[in-house]
């Protein structure tokens, strides 16, 4: 296109030229003659030197050579891998794998065979091997290996039968099985009785259950639900037929 063409172009009602772009040089996709929209990306997404708009190139590498993950030959930009660790081995504070310094030290200063640095002796200057126990074989917190103190109980407070220094455990229960207020699992003391002084069958202590009657269903009075007693009388002497003892007996 020339200079008198480019002063003589002609649009139509939508503003485009007769080759489809209007006047800056974008077509109705917004897609320049070169095929690249006003932020330089083609259809695909990729810019002319072929990376797209987070910096990825089709095969997902960035202009520097690193994938998405930031890593480039299985190293990132600072050299350690995704395990966190350089081509020799060494994570960012100098140990490897196993916890050794390149001069065979841990971050104790203990050395492979277990000897420390500075004592010279397989106790460190607070006392403790390269395990992290004393000469009672306890740690810094207290705890054996087995994960108990001098008392034998363990972080949360109990013992290795499951019961703390109380004589209680995680339940709540001793080893007869009764709680602090004196009942099992169940809701009954060492007698029987519940809270309420009922035994698993309801009755209390002098065999009576919760509407005050026994075993074979009289008060403490002699007297049924009814209001009679065993003879079939009520207090007043009247048996259920409205009859008192001496008329039964003169009938």
């Amino acid at each position: 296109m020339g200079l008198f063409d480019r002063f003589s172009r002609t649009f139509d009602k939508y503003g485009y030229d007769l080759d489809g772009y209007d006047k800056e040089g974008y077509d109705k996709k917004g897609y320049d003659k070169n095929g690249y929209d006003r932020d330089g990306f083609n259809e695909k997404g990729y810019d002319k030197n072929g990376f797209n708009k987070k910096g990825f190139n089709k095969h997902g590498f960035d202009k520097k050579g690193y994938d998405k993950n930031g890593y480039k030959d299985g190293y990132d930009e600072d050299g350690f891998d995704s395990r966190g660790y350089d081509r020799d081995g060494f994570n960012k504070n100098g140990y490897n794998k196993k916890g050794y310094d390149k001069d065979g030290y841990d971050s104790r200063g203990f050395f492979i065979d277990g000897i420390h640095i500075e004592t010279k002796t397989s106790f460190d200057k607070e006392g403790f091997n390269k395990k992290g126990y004393d000469e009672n074989g306890y740690n810094q917190d207290g705890f054996n290996k087995n994960g108990y103190n001098k008392d034998g109980f363990n972080k949360k407070g109990f013992d290795e039968n499951g019961f703390d220094i109380d004589g209680y455990d995680k339940e709540g229960y001793n080893k007869d099985g009764f709680n602090k207020d004196g009942y099992d699992e169940n809701g009954f003391d060492i007698d029987g009785y519940d809270e309420s002084g009922f035994d698993k069958k309801g009755y209390d202590l002098d065999r009576y259950d919760e509407n005050g009657f026994d075993i074979n269903g009289y008060d403490k009075e002699g007297y049924d639900h009814l209001g009679y007693d065993k003879e079939g009388y009520n207090q007043e002497g009247y048996n259920k037929f409205n009859k008192k003892k001496d008329e039964v007996f003169n009938d």
